[in-house]
């Protein structure tokens, strides 16, 4: 049976059409299993134990942030949907959460990559008076773009390394405090790149490897209250206009021979915060096709 610190659930399991909790003092709950749109009809009933939960995940409004928003709120939780350049897509996305369950998501501004311990802070703050709480932390923000070591300017490494690396810190600091109260976590989004690096990606590379000691340095301080684990996709939703050839190289060296939708990620990062990784601090997750063993 997986355990889970503090007043979260310690375990979940399924029975019909509904779902049994069994909280830390003892005591049962029952929730109704969440029904799925077409969309999931290949995957059946998901019990949504996280309800009453608040998770912030920044970079929400798009790709693979919302992606995973998605999946967390699919298992329950109230979503801070996080976005800078892209309001649009996040306000629509907002409406679609709410509309699925009134009152369940919310879309917060903010600028990480501009005086970033400031705008953190605020961020968290903001979030935590809404809902007067915080469960879950995702950090998903990050920029990508080649940086040939021959042409990279000093205002490349500082946007990469702020909004990728320097931005989870400082969100950690900021929701550390809040997370120690309800023995919540937090989710780093690597990326395989971050442990067997790829040129001219470089930079990004970097900040990824360093994401991934930010989650392991992280774990040791933040223990035992608060959970810190990491994961590490492979290729997964391109942006808009990505080259078709680098796609198909990218695709060539996954073993399961495909890219990523999303999906995976979000379901990766549902199952960290979950109680049945009640156990895990300090680890990783590689939802990458098998890229990370064939690079």
């Amino acid at each position: 049976m997986a355990l889970h610190n503090g007043t979260h659930l310690r375990a979940v399991e399924s029975s019909g059409e509904q779902c049994v909790g069994i909280l830390q003092h003892g005591k049962t709950y029952r929730h109704t299993m969440a029904s799925q749109s077409s969309q999931d009809s290949k995957r059946q009933d998901i019990c949504q134990w996280a309800l009453g939960h608040v998770a912030l995940v920044t970079g929400a409004g798009q790709r693979v942030g919302k992606a995973i928003a998605a999946s967390l709120h699919k298992r329950g939780y109230t979503v801070a949907i996080h976005y800078n350049a892209s309001k649009d897509e996040a306000i629509s996305f907002m409406a679609e959460l709410n509309s699925i369950r009134k009152n369940s998501a919310y879309a917060f501004h903010a600028d990480l990559s501009t005086n970033v311990k400031e705008t953190a802070h605020h961020l968290v703050a903001e979030v935590a008076e809404k809902w007067g709480r915080l469960d879950l932390l995702v950090n998903s923000a990050a920029i990508y773009y080649a940086t040939p070591i021959a042409e990279t300017m000093e205002e490349q490494w500082d946007k990469l390394l702020d909004l990728n690396a320097k931005a989870p810190y400082f969100m950690t600091q900021a929701a550390a405090p809040y997370l120690k109260e309800t023995h919540g976590s937090v989710v780093n989004v690597a990326d395989i790149l971050g442990e067997r690096p790829k040129a001219p990606l470089n930079v990004y590379c970097i900040t990824k490897a360093t994401i991934i000691m930010i989650t392991k340095s992280l774990a040791l301080e933040l223990a035992p209250e608060v959970r810190v684990n990491y994961v590490n996709p492979g290729a997964s939703i391109f942006p808009e206009g990505y080259d078709e050839k680098l796609k198909q190289e990218w695709m060539s060296k996954t073993p399961l021979g495909k890219a990523g939708n999303g999906e995976e990620v979000g379901d990766s990062v549902a199952f960290l915060a979950s109680p049945s990784a009640g156990f895990m601090t300090g680890a990783g997750v590689s939802p990458s096709g098998g890229r990370s063993v064939a690079l």
